[in-house]
């Protein structure tokens, strides 16, 4: 990385292990904040369904100065001063009862308190738990799925980190495979001259080898770019500014693959399931928020029976039995009141209709996440046979790089004893090469799937120690 003695200065190289990748990610990847922030509204929603049912208080208050110009004997102007003031409360039950108490102080001439309670209870449309509540389930149920998005958002922030990591780490190791490929095509350059010095091989044996170092230079180029690009990506899955200068320590693979414990098949499936953080939310909304969409569909079908009473007390005119306290309590300014409404819907085709459509999308739930479980133990089985049949794959890429390296010591000392031309040299040389980047593709390989089963069965932050935060508050 090219940059002139300031920059560097203010901005120097830091390393990063894995581990430090991994919690730095938790910490400042744009995801997992935006997840988080998304709980911490989804909490302010519940608390908002929670108070609907809680006392709703309200205070008034009012000042009013009148002048009057009346013609009498003795003209002038006429000021008239009145004060009132006033309260209320009002109450949701869980079964939909509504009650307010509003009680009032007018002061003119004259004090005029009031009092006022009114109550209204459905008895068909808008009766029971199910229906009044039905809100205020649907937000505990948003509050669980924001915390299941919290946690999920840290599974694929860390998985990411870890593969993203893992893609820097295979471009190291290309480089370093093509810059020895080159080294060995260097030297081969020079043992060519020297058999053309001494007549043992003719000149056009050179343009091979050299073709070969230009092939070196070409393919290390690319690695230099792929390697910079991966670099790019990780800080990317980290979630920090590109332009940050980090240099990555190299990985204890063996100690990597001992993290991770693989289970049965069979364990893995169920475990797929019980954590998969999407088939859980799609989970709560099929049995909460889409089974209470028919309860709401059915009872807005239902005839409207309202069953409504108000008391009033006060608010009289005057002096003597109109005014004062005991104008509440003495009968003479009080208005009682029972009422029964009834409505009753003719042919509410837009309520049926209503009612098809949510039991049609309720079955189309019901299908979708028998699919969707399918498809879990699905990706639950692939990933399992990924693994061992990855497994396989290392051990083959292994044993192959091994017999290929023994390929070319032979072909270069048949090279050396002019046996073999330059073609062939070349041809073990390029084989090599391939049977060095195949085995680090396969590790690499070996190691994605370790590290995606984790995923699928809900151990990642088990595996690397993470703990959820939600909101800010640890869990």
């Amino acid at each position: 990385m090219q940059c002139s003695i300031l920059v560097c200065y203010a901005n120097p190289v830091r390393t990063l292990s894995l581990e430090e990748a991994i919690l730095l990610a938790i910490r400042e990847n744009p995801n997992v904040k935006q997840a988080q922030l998304s709980q911490v509204s989804e909490k302010y929603a519940l608390e908002l369904a929670q108070w609907q049912f809680k006392p709703h208080y309200t205070f008034t208050a009012s000042r009013m100065t009148q002048k009057n110009y009346e013609i009498s004997e003795e003209e002038g102007y006429v000021t008239q001063n009145a004060t009132g003031a006033g309260a209320s409360v009002s109450w949701l039950s869980p079964y939909g009862t509504k009650m307010s108490l509003s009680p009032t102080v007018n002061q003119s001439e004259h004090f005029h308190p009031g009092l006022t309670l009114e109550v209204m209870q459905p008895l068909l449309r808008g009766f029971g738990r199910p229906v009044v509540e039905a809100s205020l389930q649907n937000a505990m149920d948003s509050q669980k799925i924001s915390r299941l998005n919290v946690e999920s958002a840290l599974r694929n922030s860390v998985t990411t980190v870890i593969n993203a990591y893992l893609d820097v780490l295979a471009a190291q190791k290309n480089l370093s495979v093509d810059e020895k490929a080159l080294q060995r095509a260097e030297v081969s350059v020079n043992q060519t001259r020297l058999f053309i010095k001494s007549g043992r091989k003719a000149g056009v044996e050179l343009v091979t080898v050299e073709a070969d170092v230009a092939n070196a230079k070409t393919r290390i180029e690319n690695d230099k770019n792929g390697l910079d690009q991966a670099r790019y990506a990780l800080l990317a899955a980290i979630g920090i500014d590109p332009n940050t200068r980090i240099a990555f320590t190299s990985m204890d693979i063996p100690a990597l693959i001992k993290k991770y414990r693989i289970p049965g098949l069979e364990e893995s499936k169920k475990l797929s399931i019980e954590n998969d953080m999407q088939y859980q939310a799609d989970q709560i909304t099929f049995e909460g928020a889409k089974k209470r969409s028919i309860i709401e569909a059915q009872d807005n079908t239902r005839w409207q029976l309202n069953l409504s009473g108000s008391a009033h007390a006060g608010d009289g005119t005057g002096d003597g039995p109109n005014a004062g306290l005991q104008s509440l309590v003495n009968g003479v300014n009080q208005t009682n009141q029972v009422k029964l409404d009834l409505t009753i819907p003719i042919d509410d085709q837009q309520a049926k209709t209503a009612l098809a459509n949510t039991k049609l999308a309720l079955r189309q739930a019901t299908i979708a996440l028998q699919q969707e479980k399918w498809g879990k133990e699905t990706s639950a089985i692939n990933g399992w046979n990924s693994i061992f049949s990855a497994e396989r794959a290392l051990k083959f890429a292994e044993n192959a790089e091994k017999l290929q390296q023994k390929t070319y010591d032979i072909s270069f000392q048949k090279y050396s004893h002019g046996l073999i031309d330059s073609l062939q040299l070349q041809s073990a040389q390029q084989q090599l090469v391939l049977s060095s980047q195949s085995l680090n593709m396969a590790r690499i390989n070996y190691l994605k799937a370790l590290v995606n089963l984790d995923q699928m069965i809900g151990r990642t932050l088990e595996t690397w120690k993470v703990e959820v935060r939600y909101g800010g508050e640890e869990i």
